[in-house]
């Protein structure tokens, strides 16, 4: 029986590896002849943005960054070819090589896990959308504005006012996102979501029709 457990707990723990690589991506950016490569893109939090030399003498060094986001300075040479950092909050980053700013700069965004920014333009307020569609079955669209870099959290209750999952609960800059809940594992029935970041809290109710 013990042996089992031991094996039931290392194929978990080899389930889990796999699954973490399956949904994070290295980002390489070579680093020469004055520039990154690429100087712009999009990644997810989770993911790894890894600077790679080619040639010169350089640095990757944060210039402007998310809030709780942590900062870098590293050198890029041939003493120090290749710097890995792992991005754990949502927001754009800006970031330079030191001997050679402000011609050599270069930035990348960071998007939230299962969070999708919508539009462009910053909301004036906080606001809780009504959920579409809405009664649904089994997957339904929540959407929500964020006027300023806020701590959010979206949380599904049933009617009991008991918490049933999490959508969101992390750092999230300015603009407009919305969030999808799968509630194939759920039964039918009322169901509430809540919305806080500072001092704005909302709740609405759904409907979940099989």
């Amino acid at each position: 029986m013990k042996k089992n457990n031991t094996l039931l707990i290392l194929g978990a723990f080899v389930l889990f590896i796999f699954a973490f690589k399956t949904f994070s991506t290295t980002w390489t950016v070579t680093v020469r002849d004055f520039q990154f490569t690429p100087n712009n893109f999009t990644a997810l939090v989770g993911d790894t943005v890894k600077w790679q030399w080619i040639n010169g003498s350089h640095t990757t060094t944060s210039l402007t960054i998310p809030g709780g986001a942590n900062p870098w300075d590293q050198a890029i040479n041939t003493s120090t070819q290749t710097f890995k950092y792992v991005i754990t909050v949502a927001g754009n980053y800006h970031y330079k090589c030191t001997p050679h700013f402000p011609s050599m700069v270069a930035d990348f965004t960071a998007n939230p896990v299962g969070i999708t920014p919508i539009g462009n333009e910053v909301p004036k307020s906080f606001s809780l959308k009504q959920n579409y569609p809405n009664p649904f079955n089994p997957v339904t669209d929540i959407k929500f504005d964020v006027p300023k870099a806020s701590f959010v959290k979206l949380n599904v209750m049933n009617i009991l006012g008991q918490e049933v999952e999490q959508l969101v609960n992390e750092n999230l800059q300015p603009g407009s996102y919305k969030v999808d809940w799968n509630a194939s594992s759920f039964p039918s029935g009322v169901y509430i979501y809540k919305m806080t970041a500072g001092d704005f809290t909302a709740t609405k109710k759904m409907i979940l029709i099989k």
